[in-house]
C-alpha cells in the first residue's frame, strides 16, 4: 500500500504511533491520529483484527475495519514469538507513541508493558486503554462498550427514561469517547514532553471516559432528589409518520412554546403557572406539546414553527437520511475511498476544520491496509531488514501478510 502522503499542512506530521490496538476503542483514537498526519503502524496478530470479520466484506475487507483503519501501515507480527516481541520493541523503539488496548497485564506477559519499556525509550507516551484501568477491584474485568454503558449509568438511564424492553445503546460510545478522550490525552502528553522531554504513561480507562462526560451527573452529586427525566436532551414527539426533537425544556420554557402552539392560557393556567407545579405536571405538559406537534402537516412545518419562535428543533432523520443529508454533503464527512476491490466507498471523515488551509489540514489521508501489507516497507525502512530477512520471518512465521487476489 503506497504511504500516506506527507505534508507539513498536518499538524501531526512527523509523528510515529505503534498501535497495537484492535476492534474500535484503540483504533478510533488512531484513526484520528492517522488523519491529523501521524504515521501510525497498525500491528496486526496472525489471526488479524476481528473487525475484519465485522459485516459484508470485499476482498476480505470489511466495512467496519476500513472506517476505522483508514491510512494507517499494516505490519502482521506474531507476539507470540520471542523474534516478533522483538520486531515489536524495534518498531517502539522508532516511535512516539504506543497505544494498546488489550486488558491490563496482557503487553506485561509479551514483555511490553508501560513500565519495561519506558524505561528503554523515557520518550515514549504510551496509551493503555482498557474497560477499567490498572487499578481498582473492577481492574481485570473484560469489557466492551456495552458493558461501560452498565456500569456508568448510561444504560439504566436511557432504558428508565424510554420506558422500553431492555436493550443496549445502538452507538457504541463506551469505545468511541474513550478514543477521543485517550486522543485529547495523547495531545496534552506531547506537549508536555514538547516541555519537559519526558514521555508519559496514560492509563485511560473506558468505564472512567463514559462517567466523565454525564452531564446529568450534578443532579445525584449535589444534594437534591433526581428523577431520570432532570436534564434530557430533547422531548420527542410524532407528526404523521415522522419525529421531531424538540430540545427545550417544557417546564423552563413552558411561556415560549405555549405561545408557539398558540396556547398562551396555559401559560397563566393555575396548573403551570410556577415551576414547581410545571415541574410536577410534566406529563401533562408533554401533552399538550404532543398534541400540536401531532395536529401539524409534518415535521418539517413543527421545525420551521420552532425555529421562527427561535427554538431549535428537527426531524429525527434515519442513519441513511443523514449520511445523505446536504449538510453532511456539504461538510465533506462521507468522503469516497478505494475499497481495495477497485470500487469506490464511503466512510466517516474526521471532523476537523482548519480555517487557514493552507497552514492545517486534516481528514481521511489514505486507503486501508490488508493484513501484513507493509510488512516489507516497514521493516525496511526503520529496522533497515533486507528482503531475504523479512521472506525468512515470514517462513519462520514470526510475519505473516494476508494479501488476497483480485476478484
Amino acid at each position: 500500500m503506497p504511504k500516506a502522503p506527507e505534508s507539513e499542512r498536518h499538524p501531526l506530521n512527523g509523528l510515529r504511533v505503534a498501535d497495537f490496538s484492535r476492534v474500535l476503542a484503540g483504533p478510533f483514537c488512531t484513526r484520528i491520529l492517522t488523519d491529523l498526519g501521524a504515521d501510525v503502524i497498525k500491528i496486526e496478530p496472525p489471526a488479524g483484527d476481528l473487525s475484519r470479520f465485522l459485516g459484508p466484506r470485499r476482498r476480505s475487507m470489511s466495512g467496519y475495519y476500513m472506517q476505522q483503519n483508514c491510512g494507517k501501515r499494516n505490519v502482521s507480527i506474531d507476539l507470540k514469538t520471542p523474534r516478533g516481541r522483538e520486531l515489536a520493541e524495534q518498531i517502539i523503539a522508532h516511535s512516539d507513541i504506543l497505544m494498546e488496548n488489550f486488558k491490563p497485564g496482557v503487553m506485561e506477559e509479551l514483555g511490553l508493558g508501560h513500565e519495561t519499556v519506558r524505561t528503554r525509550h523515557p520518550e515514549l507516551i504510551y496509551c493503555s486503554l482498557s474497560g477499567f484501568g490498572h487499578d481498582g477491584p473492577w481492574r481485570d474485568r473484560r469489557a466492551f462498550a456495552g458493558i461501560a454503558h452498565a456500569t456508568t449509568g448510561t444504560l439504566h438511564r436511557q432504558l428508565a427514561i424510554s420506558g422500553a424492553p431492555a436493550f443496549d445503546s445502538v452507538l457504541a460510545i463506551g469505545d468511541t469517547v474513550s478514543g477521543l478522550q485517550a486522543t485529547i490525552a495523547i495531545m496534552a502528553a506531547l506537549e508536555l514532553r514538547r516541555r519537559t522531554g519526558r514521555g508519559q504513561f496514560i492509563d485511560m480507562a473506558m468505564h472512567d471516559s463514559l462517567l466523565s462526560i454525564q452531564e446529568c451527573a450534578n443532579f445525584y452529586l449535589f444534594p437534591n432528589e433526581p428523577t431520570e427525566h432532570d436534564f434530557l436532551c430533547s422531548w420527542v414527539y410524532p407528526c404523521n409518520g415522522r419525529l421531531v426533537a424538540m430540545p427545550p425544556d417544557p417546564r423552563a420554557q413552558w411561556e415560549r412554546l405555549t405561545a408557539v402552539m398558540g396556547r398562551p392560557e396555559l401559560a397563566t393556567d393555575d396548573r403551570y403557572n410556577t415551576l414547581s407545579k410545571r415541574e410536577a405536571a410534566l406529563g401533562e405538559l408533554e401533552a399538550h406539546i404532543a398534541l400540536w406537534v401531532a395536529e401539524q402537516g409534518s415535521a418539517d412545518d413543527v421545525v420551521a414553527q420552532l425555529e421562527a419562535a427561535g427554538f431549535p428543533g428537527a426531524k429525527i432523520l434515519t442513519m441513511g437520511e443523514a449520511l445523505d443529508s446536504a449538510q453532511t454533503r456539504a461538510r465533506n464527512m462521507t468522503p469516497e475511498i478505494d475499497d481495495r476491490s477497485g470500487r469506490p466507498t464511503r466512510v466517516l471523515n474526521t471532523p476537523y476544520r482548519f480555517v487557514d488551509e493552507q497552514a492545517a489540514e486534516a481528514g481521511v489521508r489514505g486507503v486501508p491496509a490488508f493484513r501484513g501489507e507493509d510488512n516489507g516497507e516497514v521493516l525496511e525502512e526503520l529496522l533497515g531488514l533486507s528482503s531475504d530477512e523479512i521472506a525468512e520471518l515470514e517462513r519462520d512465521g514470526v510475519l505473516s501478510s494476508r494479501l488476497p487476489d483480485p476478484e
